[in-house]
């Protein structure tokens, strides 16, 4: 048997840490004196101790340890805690490589323009709770049909309070209350104000002109002086153009 402090030398968990993993159920001790409460751990439990050292390392969570120490021949919890790993890698690379795209490029001519919309019915997703599957269609389930022109809708009601949903046109105001979990609306006949630009694929993650049209607008929206009652609301929506796409960044006036 080896005490709490040899086993801490010998695989480089501290002593705090094998308490810490005792009471979470991770690692308990081959044995505690009763008298003493001192804690001894077994030569075979070394093993499991260099395995949570070297997941730890790679902060893999601890329902995900004690799976994988629970069941040794099972390694789908590594390849799922590896592919998680990895999608937050992309993301983290990509919202970097925006940031150095726009300090390395600038965002050209940018106009602002006004325009009047007709009126549109829409059935909205609040991008605060999940998204449904991708391999669910919740339209086709419920019979209603929808155009491919989605938007991103942002409703900024003041200083702390904004409202974000995915939303898709219908063509029948009737289709709009048969989807569950969306939020059926109309966008009256307005005025809007926009600034819109033609772009390959990787221009649609260029945060230095996006950046600047949402600037521009936001000072043209200013720049009008009328008050808005329930905030404002803006629009992002990109389209495809043959081998290249249409981004369009619009606020209601």
């Amino acid at each position: 048997m080896l005490r709490i402090g040899e086993f801490s030398a010998l695989t480089g968990l501290t002593v705090k840490a094998l308490r810490h993993y005792d009471e979470q159920g991770l690692l308990a001790p081959a044995r505690v004196d009763e008298a003493s409460g001192r804690r001894f751990y077994a030569p075979r439990q070394i093993r499991d101790a260099l395995m949570i050292l070297a997941l730890r390392e790679a902060d893999v969570p601890r329902p995900v340890i004690a799976r994988v120490l629970g069941s040794p021949e099972d390694v789908r919890a590594l390849e799922e805690q590896r592919e998680r790993v990895l999608r937050e890698r992309r993301r983290h690379d990509a919202a970097l490589d925006a940031v150095l795209q726009a300090f390395d490029t600038p965002p050209g001519e940018i106009a602002v323009a006004r325009r009047d919309a007709t009126e549109q019915a829409f059935l909205g997703y609040p991008l605060t709770a999940d998204l449904p599957p991708e391999e669910t269609d919740p339209f086709a389930q419920a019979g209603v049909d929808v155009a491919d022109r989605h938007w991103v809708s942002t409703r900024v009601r003041d200083q702390e309070t904004h409202d974000v949903m995915l939303c898709w046109p219908v063509s029948d105001a009737a289709d709009r209350d048969r989807v569950p979990g969306f939020v059926a609306g109309v966008l009256p006949a307005r005025a809007e104000l926009f600034v819109s630009r033609r772009t390959d694929a990787a221009g649609i993650q260029d945060l230095g002109w996006y950046a600047e049209a949402l600037t521009r607008l936001v000072e043209a929206l200013a720049a009008e002086h009328r008050p808005h009652r329930d905030g404002f609301l803006m629009r992002y929506q990109v389209l495809p153009a043959g081998d290249s796409w249409d981004i369009d960044l619009s606020v209601v006036l």
